[in-house]
Formats: C-alpha cells, sequence, structure tokens
C-alpha cells in the first residue's frame, strides 16, 4: 500500500466483545482505505471479536501479549510497528491504551499525532478516580480526544479534561443489518423460549455483568407480575453475574419468566422476539445495544446516564429512568404494557436511529476528525465497506 496516504494506528486493550472494542472493530471494517492505511494493536490476548475483523483490510495486525500494568517490552513493540510503517497518527482506544500509545510515542522521531477515543462517563471506584488524576495529564499531551456523546463532553469539561482539541462523534450502526423490515417477529422463536404468543416480554441485551444492573429488571419484573401482567424477562447475552442472577430469579419468585439466552452471534430474532427493550444500567456512555434495539423498531426503557437522553426522546421513542429507580423503571413498563403505544414509540425510534446514529453518519464524522488532527485537505468516507 502507498505511503502517500496517512498511516493510523488503532490501539485497544483488547478484541474481547465491548461496546468500545466492537466501534473499533467496526471503523477498521469500513473506513476508506483510499484515504488511510490502517494498523491495529491489542495490548492482551483476548480476541472474541477477531473473526469480525476485516483482517485484509489492515497492513499490520498486532497481539502485545500485556499481562497487566506497563510491560515494557510492549512498549517497544509498538514503538517498532510505528516506526516500520510510518504511522502518522495514534488512535487509542479509552486510558489504559492511551497509556501505551503515548509511552510508545515517546520512543520514536518524528512523532505521530496522538488521539484518544473515549468511551467512559463515571467512574465505579476510588481506584478507577485515583487512576484518572494520572491519565488527566496525559489527556492534556493528547492532540484529539473524540468523545462519543455531548452529554459525555459536557460531564468532563465540567470536571476539567482538556486535550488540544475535542469533539463528538456519536457511535453509529449499520440500520441495512439492523433493520425492522428485514427482521420480523419471530413467532417460533418465542414458541421454542417459552413464550406464550400473549407473554409481555421484555428485553436486554447487554453482558451480564455488575454494572448492568438486571437485578433491578428482575425486581421490576416481579412488580409487574404482582399486578397481574404477565410479564417476561428475555436476557440476551451471558456474563459473570449469570448464577447470581438465576439466584435472584429464584428468591424472587421468578423461575420460569426470566430466560438467559447465552451468548448469541445474531441478537436480532431475539430482539425481534421482544416487545419492549430495556438497559437498566448503572454506568453507560452511548449504547450500541440501545441502537441496535431502537432501529429494530423497539421502545426502549433506559435509565438516563451518560447519553441516553440523546439516543431516547423520552415519550416519544421510548421511556427515561433514574438509575437505580426500581418504582420509575417498574411505572414504566407498565405504562408500555400497551401495544399501540409500543408500535408508535418503536416506529419513532427507528426514524431517530436512521436520521442520526448510522454507520455512514459515524465513520464520515470519523473521517473529518482524522483529517482535521493530521492537518490535511477535508476526506470524505468515500463507499462503505460491506459488512
Amino acid at each position: 500500500m502507498s505511503a502517500s496516504r496517512p498511516g493510523l494506528l488503532f490501539i485497544v486493550n483488547s478484541l474481547e466483545v465491548g461496546g468500545a472494542e466492537k466501534q473499533v472493530v467496526t471503523l477498521l471494517n469500513h473506513l476508506d482505505t483510499g484515504n488511510f492505511r490502517l494498523h491495529l494493536a491489542y495490548l492482551k490476548r483476548g480476541d472474541r471479536l477477531l473473526p469480525q475483523l476485516d483482517t485484509s483490510r489492515l497492513d499490520a495486525l498486532t497481539c502485545c501479549h500485556v499481562i497487566r500494568g506497563v510491560e515494557p517490552r510492549a512498549i517497544r513493540q509498538l514503538a517498532t510497528l510505528i516506526q516500520a510503517h510510518s504511522i502518522d497518527a495514534i488512535v487509542c482506544t479509552n486510558t489504559y491504551s492511551m497509556m501505551y500509545g503515548y509511552l510508545a510515542r515517546a520512543r520514536v522521531r518524528p512523532k505521530p499525532k496522538l488521539a484518544t477515543v473515549f468511551h467512559t462517563t463515571l467512574l465505579r471506584s476510588y481506584k478507577e478516580k485515583a487512576q484518572m488524576l494520572l491519565y488527566q495529564r496525559l489527556f492534556r499531551r493528547s492532540d484529539l480526544l473524540i468523545y462519543v456523546s455531548e452529554n459525555q463532553r459536557d460531564h468532563w469539561r465540567d470536571w476539567g479534561l482538556r486535550a488540544a482539541a475535542d469533539a463528538v462523534v456519536h457511535n453509529g450502526i449499520d440500520v441495512d443489518y439492523f433493520s425492522a423490515a428485514r427482521t420480523p417477529r419471530h413467532e417460533e422463536l418465542r414458541e421454542r423460549l417459552g413464550l406464550a404468543a400473549d407473554d409481555y416480554v421484555i428485553g436486554i441485551c447487554s453482558g451480564l455483568r455488575p454494572e448492568k444492573a438486571h437485578g433491578d429488571l428482575l425486581r421490576a419484573l416481579a412488580g409487574l407480575r404482582g399486578r397481574g401482567i404477565t410479564a417476561k424477562a428475555l436476557l440476551i447475552g451471558d456474563g459473570p453475574e449469570r448464577a447470581h442472577i438465576e439466584s435472584l430469579a429464584k428468591e424472587l419468585g421468578l423461575e420460569g419468566h426470566v430466560i438467559i439466552t447465552g451468548l448469541q452471534n445474531d441478537v436480532r430474532p431475539y430482539i425481534a422476539c421482544c416487545d419492549v427493550m430495556t438497559l437498566v444500567s448503572h454506568t453507560e456512555t452511548f449504547s450500541l445495544a440501545a441502537l441496535e434495539s431502537m432501529a429494530l423498531a423497539k421502545p426502549l426503557v433506559m435509565s438516563d446516564i451518560g447519553g441516553a437522553s440523546e439516543q431516547v426522546v423520552h415519550g416519544q421513542t421510548g421511556l427515561l429512568f433514574e438509575p437505580r429507580d426500581v418504582a420509575a423503571l417498574t411505572e414504566q413498563l407498565a405504562t408500555l404494557n400497551s401495544a399501540t403505544l409500543r408500535a408508535r414509540m418503536g416506529a419513532a425510534a427507528e426514524r431517530r436511529v436512521h436520521e442520526l446514529f448510522t454507520l455512514r453518519t459515524m465513520i464520515t464524522g470519523f473521517t473529518s476528525q482524522m483529517s482535521r488532527l493530521l492537518g490535511g485537505p477535508a476526506l470524505t468516507s468515500g463507499s462503505l465497506a460491506p459488512s
């Protein structure tokens, strides 16, 4: 490939399943290689997303095999890659990758630009808050800080986070793939899952991790059933909290009313089985799962955190509630036990994604920011590569 095109090196913690990691794979699969030479380094060995990556588009793909902390060997490996491939800009995903990108850049001349795509809003522990005091200094040394939400940028600006420049590029999804018209309600799958035709099916599509707060949804489900609403929950995903969630379902008397699908390569048929989708997280920034549900014409009940209010227009495309407020969550789910209301909100949700949060919009925004970073002429996103 010609060295006349700017070289971008993406650095990500791993290729394990997660929203930030998924965004990197999507960018690498769809950025115009007529504009950029693309390279990827992932620090840790996890690579479950690797089969989804079109490696033929990359000039280099490297795993640094980092175990923990700061490993000088991995920094040298990244510096060698930067020098050998004439990298013009390092694009880091979140703070740990930013640290490696910063340290590797310090070893080479000329220094490439340093950009960080930041996916975090709330810090969950004292350790994370203490680490941010260090990372804040590295952000100041970054040439560009890309947020994925306007609310997120406002939050961190108030916190005093600064880089040489910042911008917002919202996450976007492939609306041709996540298409309500192409993903009809799956009656046969509902039946296989043990869901009756008249069940009110409430879905959630996320990893079973503590911050996703599946217990709040189970408590709301118990409240709905206590009112005589034949509600069931479909949990699309898997994770370390599965045993705890199963135990809580039993404790709440919800055995047979909570179904966990495990990890699914294609979540669309499972979302199509649901009447309403939820995200009840205690921390979130700009959820891809929310956009995917909305694109499939599902009204969304979502905790009002991070960029949720940019995704969901309360009362039009779904409903928002304060995180941890199980009573409010229960009331809003009861409100959506109306097929007419769900149909209206679901159609509005689908339109909103098509207008604002498409893959093309994200790629165009990212391309524009890379052009700005490199000080070159305006670039177009070109034709998107097929999914």
